[in-house]
């Protein structure tokens, strides 16, 4: 029991530690409008690393080398096909103004409402699917398997990391853990990735998911 205790905290520890390390990296390029979104961020880079060491040392001490590596490949690759989606749906507005204005003689407003929001739900459905790869390709890497039900589960694994996401981040905003923030920006999606929160419900989310299945 100490040992699964030891084990979650360490894990609520490192998403900790990565999460304000992001809002550090934003803070520093500079928090005021949309600054944060077209600078680098190491946390990005080190964050899986310091992943697959706390699975090394935590879960799984024998997992081979090589594994880590198909690890981290698979998350780079994920994380680029999420960020341009996300990228795309953030950017829908902008998008559509450029769009609509040129063509608005060919068609209607209500027309080109309903592509955007089209876009939106079919960009949605990809980020949950490209997740759900993700975590059927983690399950080969640490060699369990899945149950049925477990799988369906799995699917609405976006819908709990955003959800944890935005309740952590009230409560940080609440613990005055962000001092730039206003009230009214908690109710914009957006701030769950400006403050870095998405990151700490991600690596929480996979940690005890790995946990459960590997029953350590």
């Amino acid at each position: 029991m100490k040992q699964n205790i030891k084990k979650i905290l360490s894990l609520f520890f490192i998403s900790l530690i990565c999460s304000f390390s992001y809002y550090a990296e934003v803070m520093i390029h500079g928090w005021e409008g949309l600054k944060w979104t077209g600078n680098f961020y190491w946390t990005l880079l080190v964050a899986p690393f310091i992943f697959c060491l706390w699975i090394k040392i935590f879960v799984e001490k024998e997992i081979k080398i090589k594994n880590i590596f198909k690890f981290l490949l698979s998350y780079f690759l994920t994380f680029i096909v999420i960020y341009i989606l996300l990228n795309f749906i953030y950017n829908l507005r902008l998008t559509a103004f450029l769009l609509f204005v040129p063509f608005e003689k060919f068609i209607t407003e209500n027309i080109f409402d309903l592509l955007v929001y089209c876009t939106i739900i079919i960009n949605c459905s990809l980020i949950f699917l490209v997740l759900y790869l993700e975590n059927l390709k983690l399950q080969k890497i640490l060699n369990f398997e899945l149950a049925k039900k477990e799988k369906i589960i799995l699917v609405f694994q976006p819908i709990y990391i955003f959800f944890t996401a935005e309740i952590w981040m009230i409560i940080l905003y609440y613990l005055k853990a962000f001092p730039k923030m206003n009230q009214f920006d908690l109710f914009e999606s957006i701030f769950i990735f400006k403050t870095g929160t998405i990151i700490f419900s991600s690596i929480l989310f996979e940690g005890l998911y790995i946990l459960y299945k590997k029953k350590v």
